[in-house]
């Protein structure tokens, strides 16, 4: 067999890997291929209707419980179909005042008896979508806040410390180039072609349900505040929260919760008056750019952590730079940032942790899924859930404080 011969089959062969490969990663309730934004797949995994191979009422879980953990429709292998507008992720160039103006205007009002998130515009973004950049294995990731996003970016990091791959210090100046932030500026000024670099960089993110990443992100707020003593800094209802989630946001800023430094929070990101704003809004801002397209290639579930951290390292490793060894998890990596509530419940996966929510809302009852569900409206319809259908009645009659 000649030489010619023997590369051609070697070449057909990589091919056919390759193929069954990317087959293999859109296994399961996916968002077909070339459908974009707002294509949602003919298997019904929402709170009423037709019960898919991935819903949690498959498991015996009851309405509750189904709100909470039901993952979305949009995962795994997508198709990317748009450039996020360096605008949305610049720390040099982000217009903070869109946001300012929008609270001043739709939600700071006096009469807020009858204030409904269905009823005014969707606010602008408070803060930087979160951008990170990995040049070694050409990819960019994009960290929704409250979806594990943690547990990505340490695994890579992880990996490539234990390989000599990269370096970074303690006290986490800019000298981390295991993966950073991506800034535009930066790029521009050293000759980068940005829009290129997100057409041919892998584009990855994480998503969670959002009804249990708005009980995350209302527990995980509070939990940074530091004046809790305070009687005005006291934890607002929950039920308060899902007819506003920007309200945490107000009371902390308001009557000052937090004083200094959060702890855990670094001094230049996320540290000042947006935190607790950042911390709940929708992710579907970060997702799209401003036509409303898609601008990932693959999406993560929180639900499905550790199934699809994998597939998405696999599909990393495929368009790996030759010479570049295949990234795998350590050992080492567990389950990141677990939340007080998971903490509280001794739960040690994101699977079990999906449900671990419920209780908040079978207390609280319709207001809190409705209110929510305005809320997230953008979420519900990006990502493929449907709008809950009717709550049934609380279990039990519980004070108004207790929700």
């Amino acid at each position: 067999m000649s030489c010619v011969m023997v590369l051609l089959l070697n070449m057909l062969i990589e091919a056919l890997v390759i193929f069954a490969l990317a087959a293999s990663l859109t296994a399961g309730p996916v968002a077909s291929l070339g459908q974009g934004l707002g294509h949602r797949s003919l298997i019904a995994n929402s709170v009423t209707g037709e019960l898919s191979a991935d819903d949690p009422a498959r498991n015996g879980k009851d309405y509750w419980e189904r709100l909470v953990g039901t993952p979305s429709r949009l995962a795994r292998l997508v198709k990317k179909e748009g450039i996020l507008p360096a605008s949305k992720y610049s720390m040099e160039t982000f217009d903070l005042l869109p946001f300012q103006e929008w609270l001043r205007e739709y939600s700071l009002l006096p009469n807020t008896s009858h204030f409904s998130y269905a009823s005014i515009p969707p606010p602008p973004l408070s803060f930087v979508c979160g951008v990170w950049i990995n040049p070694t294995y050409k990819f960019i990731f994009i960290r929704n806040r409250k979806t594990a996003s943690s547990t990505f970016i340490t695994a890579v990091k992880r990996f490539m410390l234990d390989n000599g791959m990269c370096n970074i210090t303690r006290d986490g100046v800019a000298s981390n180039n295991c993966i950073m932030r991506l800034e535009p500026g930066e790029v521009r000024r050293a000759g980068g072609d940005l829009n290129k670099m997100w057409k041919d960089y892998l584009v990855i993110t994480s998503t969670r349900n959002p009804f249990a990443r708005a009980a995350s992100g209302y527990q995980f707020t509070y939990d940074k505040w530091n004046r809790h003593d305070s009687v005005a800094c006291k934890q607002p209802s929950f039920r308060q929260f899902c007819k506003d989630p920007f309200i945490m946001g107000k009371i902390s800023n308001l009557f000052n919760c937090v004083e200094g430094q959060r702890d855990g929070v670094g001094p230049r990101h996320e540290g000042h008056w947006n935190f607790d704003f950042c911390h709940v809004e929708p992710a579907a801002p970060c997702m799209v750019d401003d036509a409303g397209k898609l601008v990932v290639d693959f999406v993560i579930r929180y639900e499905r952590l550790e199934e699809d951290m994998q597939a998405a390292l696999e599909l990393i490793n495929v368009h790996r730079p030759v010479g570049t060894p295949p990234l795998t998890i350590p050992q080492s990596i567990k389950w990141r940032n677990k939340g007080t509530t998971a903490k509280n419940y001794d739960i040690n996966s994101t699977d079990a942790a999906a449900f671990v929510y419920a209780h908040r809302y079978r207390s609280c009852g319709a207001p809190c899924v409705e209110g929510l569900a305005d809320f997230f409206a953008r979420d519900l319809k990006l990502f493929g859930w449907d709008r809950p259908g009717p709550a049934p009645p609380v279990s039990t009659p519980s004070s108004s404080s207790s929700l």
